[in-house]
Protein backbone atom coordinates (compact mmCIF):
# COMPACT_ATOMS: atom_id res chain seq x y z
CA UNK A 1 0.00 0.00 0.00
CA UNK A 2 3.08 2.42 0.95
CA UNK A 3 5.27 0.74 -1.97
CA UNK A 4 6.59 4.12 -4.02
CA UNK A 5 5.13 3.85 -7.50
CA UNK A 6 6.57 1.16 -9.92
CA UNK A 7 5.96 3.52 -12.81
CA UNK A 8 6.92 6.73 -11.97
CA UNK A 9 9.84 5.59 -10.07
CA UNK A 10 10.77 3.28 -13.37
CA UNK A 11 10.49 6.65 -15.61
CA UNK A 12 12.96 8.33 -13.87
CA UNK A 13 15.06 5.12 -13.30
CA UNK A 14 15.07 4.40 -16.83
CA UNK A 15 17.27 7.58 -18.39
CA UNK A 16 19.60 6.88 -16.01
CA UNK A 17 19.82 3.27 -16.37
CA UNK A 18 19.84 2.57 -19.95
CA UNK A 19 22.64 5.59 -20.95
CA UNK A 20 26.04 4.88 -21.93
CA UNK A 21 26.86 5.66 -18.07
CA UNK A 22 24.86 2.84 -17.25
CA UNK A 23 26.67 0.73 -19.49
CA UNK A 24 30.07 1.73 -17.97
CA UNK A 25 29.48 1.45 -15.11
CA UNK A 26 27.63 -2.12 -15.17
CA UNK A 27 31.37 -3.28 -17.77
CA UNK A 28 32.99 -1.84 -14.43
CA UNK A 29 31.27 -4.21 -12.15
CA UNK A 30 31.75 -7.13 -14.37
CA UNK A 31 35.11 -6.17 -14.95
CA UNK A 32 35.53 -6.64 -10.78
CA UNK A 33 33.57 -9.88 -10.81
CA UNK A 34 36.32 -11.24 -13.71
CA UNK A 35 39.34 -10.20 -11.54
CA UNK A 36 40.01 -12.42 -8.41
CA UNK A 37 37.85 -11.63 -5.26
CA UNK A 38 39.28 -13.94 -2.97
CA UNK A 39 40.78 -10.81 -0.88
CA UNK A 40 37.58 -8.51 -1.18
CA UNK A 41 35.10 -8.27 1.27
CA UNK A 42 32.22 -11.03 1.50
CA UNK A 43 29.51 -7.97 1.08
CA UNK A 44 30.70 -5.62 -1.45
CA UNK A 45 30.98 -9.07 -3.85
CA UNK A 46 27.68 -10.28 -3.06
CA UNK A 47 26.55 -6.34 -3.54
CA UNK A 48 28.44 -6.42 -7.09
CA UNK A 49 26.70 -10.06 -8.42
CA UNK A 50 23.21 -8.51 -6.96
CA UNK A 51 24.06 -5.34 -9.66
CA UNK A 52 25.05 -7.96 -12.42
CA UNK A 53 22.36 -10.02 -12.46
CA UNK A 54 19.65 -7.45 -12.11
CA UNK A 55 21.39 -6.36 -15.05
CA UNK A 56 21.34 -9.39 -17.05
CA UNK A 57 17.54 -9.84 -15.88
CA UNK A 58 16.93 -6.16 -17.14
CA UNK A 59 18.76 -6.67 -20.40
CA UNK A 60 17.31 -9.92 -21.48
CA UNK A 61 13.75 -8.14 -21.19
CA UNK A 62 15.02 -5.90 -23.26
CA UNK A 63 16.40 -8.01 -26.13
CA UNK A 64 12.81 -9.72 -25.79
CA UNK A 65 10.88 -6.07 -26.57
CA UNK A 66 13.54 -5.24 -29.66
CA UNK A 67 12.57 -8.84 -31.47
CA UNK A 68 8.79 -7.82 -30.57
CA UNK A 69 9.07 -4.18 -31.92
CA UNK A 70 10.90 -6.18 -34.98
CA UNK A 71 7.53 -8.41 -35.34
CA UNK A 72 5.16 -5.38 -35.27
CA UNK A 73 6.88 -3.26 -37.69
CA UNK A 74 8.06 -6.10 -40.30
CA UNK A 75 5.07 -8.43 -40.14
CA UNK A 76 1.80 -8.08 -42.54
CA UNK A 77 -0.19 -10.18 -40.36
CA UNK A 78 -3.10 -8.22 -38.79
CA UNK A 79 -2.94 -10.98 -35.70
CA UNK A 80 0.40 -11.79 -35.22
CA UNK A 81 1.00 -8.40 -35.11
CA UNK A 82 -1.91 -7.64 -32.66
CA UNK A 83 -0.49 -10.31 -30.14
CA UNK A 84 2.83 -9.11 -30.55
CA UNK A 85 1.76 -5.43 -29.58
CA UNK A 86 -0.16 -7.78 -26.42
CA UNK A 87 3.50 -9.32 -25.52
CA UNK A 88 5.25 -6.13 -25.84
CA UNK A 89 3.17 -4.59 -23.35
CA UNK A 90 3.67 -7.20 -20.99
CA UNK A 91 7.05 -7.16 -21.56
CA UNK A 92 7.60 -3.40 -21.13
CA UNK A 93 5.82 -3.63 -17.67
CA UNK A 94 8.21 -6.22 -16.46
CA UNK A 95 11.08 -4.51 -18.24
CA UNK A 96 10.02 -1.34 -15.35
CA UNK A 97 9.78 -4.10 -13.07
CA UNK A 98 13.67 -4.73 -13.93
CA UNK A 99 14.68 -1.51 -14.00
CA UNK A 100 13.19 -0.90 -10.21
CA UNK A 101 15.21 -4.13 -8.77
CA UNK A 102 18.54 -2.95 -10.54
CA UNK A 103 18.18 0.27 -9.13
CA UNK A 104 17.58 -1.15 -5.59
CA UNK A 105 20.72 -3.69 -5.95
CA UNK A 106 22.60 -0.48 -7.17
CA UNK A 107 21.61 1.78 -4.62
CA UNK A 108 22.27 0.21 -0.69
CA UNK A 109 20.47 1.30 2.01
CA UNK A 110 22.05 2.78 4.13
CA UNK A 111 21.13 3.09 8.46
CA UNK A 112 18.95 6.05 7.89
CA UNK A 113 16.40 4.38 5.36
CA UNK A 114 15.61 1.46 7.66
CA UNK A 115 15.31 3.71 10.66
CA UNK A 116 11.94 2.96 12.68
CA UNK A 117 12.14 5.58 15.32
CA UNK A 118 12.48 9.34 15.14
CA UNK A 119 11.10 12.64 16.97
CA UNK A 120 9.47 15.35 14.83
CA UNK A 121 10.02 18.91 16.56
CA UNK A 122 7.29 21.67 15.32
CA UNK A 123 8.39 25.27 16.13
CA UNK A 124 6.00 28.50 15.55
CA UNK A 125 7.71 31.27 13.66
CA UNK A 126 7.23 34.58 12.41
CA UNK A 127 3.45 35.02 12.53
CA UNK A 128 2.62 35.36 15.93
CA UNK A 129 -0.50 33.80 17.19
CA UNK A 130 -1.40 32.73 13.70
CA UNK A 131 2.20 30.70 13.64
CA UNK A 132 1.21 28.76 16.67
CA UNK A 133 -2.30 27.86 15.21
CA UNK A 134 -0.77 26.81 11.95
CA UNK A 135 1.78 24.60 14.34
CA UNK A 136 -1.16 22.79 16.00
CA UNK A 137 -2.56 22.47 12.40
CA UNK A 138 0.84 20.82 11.17
CA UNK A 139 1.01 19.02 13.95
CA UNK A 140 -2.62 17.08 13.57
CA UNK A 141 -1.90 17.04 9.77
CA UNK A 142 1.32 14.76 10.51
CA UNK A 143 -0.53 12.68 13.72
CA UNK A 144 -3.58 12.03 11.14
CA UNK A 145 -0.63 10.80 9.25
CA UNK A 146 0.91 8.75 11.32
CA UNK A 147 -2.40 7.54 12.25
CA UNK A 148 -3.04 6.30 8.77
CA UNK A 149 0.45 4.76 8.15
CA UNK A 150 -0.21 2.67 11.41
CA UNK A 151 2.81 4.02 13.11
CA UNK A 152 2.76 4.74 16.88
CA UNK A 153 2.58 8.52 17.71
CA UNK A 154 4.00 9.76 21.61
CA UNK A 155 3.81 13.68 22.51
CA UNK A 156 7.10 13.83 24.26
CA UNK A 157 6.59 17.74 25.30
CA UNK A 158 4.21 20.14 24.03
CA UNK A 159 3.85 23.74 25.00
CA UNK A 160 -0.26 25.12 23.99
CA UNK A 161 -0.85 28.94 23.19
CA UNK A 162 -3.42 30.40 25.57
CA UNK A 163 -5.38 31.17 22.02
CA UNK A 164 -5.25 27.51 20.65
CA UNK A 165 -2.31 25.88 18.71
CA UNK A 166 1.14 25.39 20.02
CA UNK A 167 4.23 27.08 20.76
CA UNK A 168 6.39 24.31 20.13
CA UNK A 169 6.20 20.29 20.56
CA UNK A 170 8.63 17.56 20.34
CA UNK A 171 6.29 13.58 19.12
CA UNK A 172 7.81 10.61 18.96
CA UNK A 173 6.97 8.46 15.97
CA UNK A 174 8.27 4.90 15.74
CA UNK A 175 7.02 2.29 12.87
CA UNK A 176 8.61 0.79 9.41
CA UNK A 177 11.43 3.03 8.17
CA UNK A 178 9.54 5.83 9.75
CA UNK A 179 12.75 8.46 9.23
CA UNK A 180 12.94 7.66 5.80
CA UNK A 181 9.01 8.56 5.15
CA UNK A 182 9.46 11.85 7.28
CA UNK A 183 12.89 13.14 6.80
CA UNK A 184 11.95 14.97 3.94
CA UNK A 185 9.14 16.85 5.88
CA UNK A 186 11.64 18.62 7.64
CA UNK A 187 12.45 22.75 6.78
CA UNK A 188 9.99 25.32 6.83
CA UNK A 189 6.44 25.58 6.35
CA UNK A 190 4.98 28.67 5.20
CA UNK A 191 1.17 29.65 5.10
CA UNK A 192 -0.59 32.59 3.39
CA UNK A 193 -4.37 32.87 4.33
CA UNK A 194 -6.72 35.66 6.29
CA UNK A 195 -5.78 34.40 10.02
CA UNK A 196 -8.74 34.41 12.58
CA UNK A 197 -7.11 36.92 14.57
CA UNK A 198 -7.12 39.41 11.91
CA UNK A 199 -9.47 38.90 9.10
CA UNK A 200 -8.41 42.63 7.51
CA UNK A 201 -5.66 41.24 5.60
CA UNK A 202 -3.77 38.92 4.15
CA UNK A 203 -1.36 37.27 6.43
CA UNK A 204 2.05 35.09 6.27
CA UNK A 205 3.44 32.53 8.68
CA UNK A 206 5.97 30.02 9.37
CA UNK A 207 6.87 27.11 11.58
CA UNK A 208 9.92 25.03 11.48
CA UNK A 209 9.72 21.33 11.32
CA UNK A 210 12.63 19.35 12.10
CA UNK A 211 12.75 15.35 12.02
CA UNK A 212 15.50 13.71 14.02
CA UNK A 213 16.33 10.18 14.06
CA UNK A 214 16.32 7.90 17.07
CA UNK A 215 18.82 5.72 17.49
CA UNK A 216 17.14 1.90 17.72
CA UNK A 217 19.57 0.85 20.94
CA UNK A 218 17.90 3.04 24.24
CA UNK A 219 18.25 0.27 26.53
CA UNK A 220 15.95 1.17 29.35
CA UNK A 221 16.69 -0.28 32.79
CA UNK A 222 14.87 -2.31 34.75
CA UNK A 223 15.80 -1.15 38.17
CA UNK A 224 13.66 0.90 40.16
CA UNK A 225 15.98 3.90 41.59
CA UNK A 226 12.87 5.33 43.80
CA UNK A 227 12.99 8.51 44.97
CA UNK A 228 16.77 8.76 45.23
CA UNK A 229 17.31 9.64 42.09
CA UNK A 230 16.49 13.13 43.63
CA UNK A 231 18.14 13.18 46.53
CA UNK A 232 20.17 16.26 47.26
CA UNK A 233 23.24 13.13 48.07
CA UNK A 234 22.24 11.71 45.20
CA UNK A 235 25.49 9.49 43.71
CA UNK A 236 26.37 10.39 40.41
CA UNK A 237 28.22 7.48 39.55
CA UNK A 238 24.60 5.82 39.79
CA UNK A 239 23.12 8.34 37.19
CA UNK A 240 26.54 7.63 34.86
CA UNK A 241 25.25 3.99 35.05
CA UNK A 242 21.99 4.63 33.98
CA UNK A 243 23.36 7.29 31.12
CA UNK A 244 25.72 4.08 29.60
CA UNK A 245 22.34 1.42 30.18
CA UNK A 246 20.18 3.95 28.08
CA UNK A 247 22.85 5.27 25.52
CA UNK A 248 26.32 4.26 25.39
CA UNK A 249 26.22 2.91 21.76
CA UNK A 250 25.91 7.17 21.80
CA UNK A 251 27.63 9.24 24.14
CA UNK A 252 30.87 8.04 27.03
CA UNK A 253 29.12 8.30 30.10
CA UNK A 254 31.57 10.48 31.54
CA UNK A 255 30.87 13.28 29.19
CA UNK A 256 27.15 14.08 30.72
CA UNK A 257 26.14 16.29 33.29
CA UNK A 258 22.72 15.56 34.73
CA UNK A 259 20.81 18.19 36.53
CA UNK A 260 17.42 17.45 38.05
CA UNK A 261 15.39 20.59 39.03
CA UNK A 262 11.82 20.84 40.99
CA UNK A 263 9.41 22.42 37.94
CA UNK A 264 8.10 25.64 38.61
CA UNK A 265 4.35 25.65 38.28
CA UNK A 266 1.01 27.57 39.64
CA UNK A 267 1.26 26.17 42.89
CA UNK A 268 -1.35 23.52 44.26
CA UNK A 269 -1.82 20.59 46.03
CA UNK A 270 0.97 18.78 43.68
CA UNK A 271 3.65 21.50 43.61
CA UNK A 272 7.28 21.05 44.26
CA UNK A 273 5.93 17.12 45.25
CA UNK A 274 8.28 15.83 42.97
CA UNK A 275 11.10 16.84 40.91
CA UNK A 276 9.57 16.81 37.21
CA UNK A 277 12.24 18.32 35.31
CA UNK A 278 15.95 17.42 34.19
CA UNK A 279 19.01 19.11 32.39
CA UNK A 280 21.40 16.96 30.37
CA UNK A 281 24.25 18.28 28.97
CA UNK A 282 26.82 16.29 26.89
CA UNK A 283 30.33 18.22 27.36
CA UNK A 284 31.96 17.35 24.30
CA UNK A 285 29.97 19.44 21.77
CA UNK A 286 28.10 21.84 24.43
CA UNK A 287 24.95 20.34 24.04
CA UNK A 288 22.08 21.00 26.71
CA UNK A 289 18.94 19.20 26.42
CA UNK A 290 16.04 20.38 28.91
CA UNK A 291 12.81 18.54 29.82
CA UNK A 292 10.05 19.31 32.15
CA UNK A 293 6.59 18.30 32.00
CA UNK A 294 4.56 17.66 35.43
CA UNK A 295 2.60 14.56 33.87
CA UNK A 296 5.26 12.09 33.58
CA UNK A 297 6.91 10.65 36.52
CA UNK A 298 10.67 11.07 37.42
CA UNK A 299 12.37 7.78 35.83
CA UNK A 300 10.36 8.88 32.73
CA UNK A 301 11.02 12.14 32.33
CA UNK A 302 14.82 11.28 32.57
CA UNK A 303 14.34 8.65 30.28
CA UNK A 304 12.67 11.26 27.51
CA UNK A 305 15.61 13.39 28.08
CA UNK A 306 17.94 10.56 27.40
CA UNK A 307 16.45 10.14 24.14
CA UNK A 308 16.21 13.48 23.20
CA UNK A 309 19.74 14.01 23.67
CA UNK A 310 20.19 10.57 21.42
CA UNK A 311 18.70 11.84 19.07
CA UNK A 312 20.34 15.19 18.51
CA UNK A 313 23.67 13.60 18.45
CA UNK A 314 22.28 11.11 16.06
CA UNK A 315 21.28 14.22 13.64
CA UNK A 316 24.72 15.44 14.43
CA UNK A 317 26.09 12.02 12.44
CA UNK A 318 23.39 12.65 9.64
CA UNK A 319 24.38 16.22 9.14
CA UNK A 320 28.42 14.46 8.86
CA UNK A 321 26.96 12.14 6.81
CA UNK A 322 25.51 14.94 4.37
CA UNK A 323 28.65 16.79 4.54
CA UNK A 324 30.79 13.75 3.05
CA UNK A 325 27.85 12.59 0.42
CA UNK A 326 26.67 16.50 -0.40
CA UNK A 327 24.70 15.06 -4.18
CA UNK A 328 21.58 15.72 -3.79
CA UNK A 329 20.99 19.38 -4.24
CA UNK A 330 17.12 19.20 -3.95
CA UNK A 331 16.17 17.70 -0.88
CA UNK A 332 18.66 18.53 1.99
CA UNK A 333 18.23 16.44 5.57
CA UNK A 334 19.57 17.68 8.99
CA UNK A 335 20.64 20.50 10.32
CA UNK A 336 20.39 22.28 6.65
CA UNK A 337 17.02 21.34 5.96
CA UNK A 338 15.61 23.56 9.33
CA UNK A 339 16.20 26.94 7.53
CA UNK A 340 15.05 25.74 4.09
CA UNK A 341 11.63 27.35 2.92
CA UNK A 342 10.26 24.18 1.37
CA UNK A 343 6.39 24.12 0.95
CA UNK A 344 4.08 27.14 1.18
CA UNK A 345 0.13 26.52 1.96
CA UNK A 346 -2.28 28.82 0.25
CA UNK A 347 -5.41 28.78 1.64
CA UNK A 348 -6.58 31.70 -1.02
CA UNK A 349 -6.03 29.55 -3.97
CA UNK A 350 -6.19 26.44 -2.58
CA UNK A 351 -2.69 25.25 -3.40
CA UNK A 352 0.12 23.59 -1.76
CA UNK A 353 3.17 23.99 -3.31
CA UNK A 354 6.50 22.28 -2.31
CA UNK A 355 9.42 24.21 -3.84
CA UNK A 356 12.05 21.87 -3.81
CA UNK A 357 10.56 19.62 -6.70
CA UNK A 358 8.38 22.15 -8.05
CA UNK A 359 5.20 20.66 -7.03
CA UNK A 360 1.73 22.35 -6.58
CA UNK A 361 -1.01 20.43 -5.33
CA UNK A 362 -5.06 21.72 -5.07
CA UNK A 363 -7.43 20.75 -2.38
CA UNK A 364 -5.61 22.35 0.45
CA UNK A 365 -8.43 20.68 2.66
CA UNK A 366 -8.04 17.36 1.56
CA UNK A 367 -3.91 17.75 1.85
CA UNK A 368 -4.09 19.03 5.55
CA UNK A 369 -6.28 15.34 6.44
CA UNK A 370 -2.76 13.63 6.32
CA UNK A 371 -3.61 10.82 4.40
CA UNK A 372 -3.62 9.91 0.52
CA UNK A 373 -3.00 13.92 -0.29
CA UNK A 374 -0.08 14.33 1.59
CA UNK A 375 1.49 10.28 1.17
CA UNK A 376 1.57 11.12 -2.63
CA UNK A 377 4.18 13.61 -1.97
CA UNK A 378 5.92 11.97 0.87
CA UNK A 379 6.38 9.43 -2.50
CA UNK A 380 7.88 11.77 -4.53
CA UNK A 381 10.33 13.17 -2.64
CA UNK A 382 11.36 9.35 -1.56
CA UNK A 383 11.61 8.81 -5.35
CA UNK A 384 13.91 12.16 -5.86
CA UNK A 385 16.12 11.06 -3.35
CA UNK A 386 16.22 7.57 -4.72
CA UNK A 387 16.73 9.20 -8.32
CA UNK A 388 19.52 11.52 -7.26
CA UNK A 389 21.48 8.46 -5.17
CA UNK A 390 21.09 6.24 -8.31
CA UNK A 391 22.73 8.89 -10.77
CA UNK A 392 25.06 9.95 -8.22
CA UNK A 393 26.64 6.11 -8.08
CA UNK A 394 25.92 5.31 -12.18
CA UNK A 395 27.41 8.84 -13.08
CA UNK A 396 30.70 8.35 -11.12
CA UNK A 397 31.18 4.33 -11.10
CA UNK A 398 31.04 4.32 -7.48
CA UNK A 399 31.70 0.33 -7.15
CA UNK A 400 32.52 0.61 -3.08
Amino acid sequence: MFRLSLRIASSSYRSILTGENANLFLRKVDGRLSQDIGEQPGELVSYWKGISLAAQKMNSIKKDIEQLDDIVAETSDSELRSLATEERNVADSSFNDALNELAKCIVPSTELDVMNKCQVEFTSGAGGQEAMLFAGELMEMYRRYSEWRGWRWDNLQIENSDIGGIRSAIIAVSGQNVYSALRFEAGIHRVQRIPITDKSRMHTSTVSVSVLPEPEEIYLPCYDFGDSLFDKDFDIWTMEWLVEILISVVVPTQSVKIETMRASGPGGQNVNKRSTAVRITHKETGTVVHCMDERFQHLNIQVIAFKRLAAILMQRKVDGMSEKFNFNRKLQVGSKARAEKIRTYNFQHDRVSDHRINLQIGNLEEFMKGQQALHRVVEKLSEVHMTDRLAHIVNNCVLE
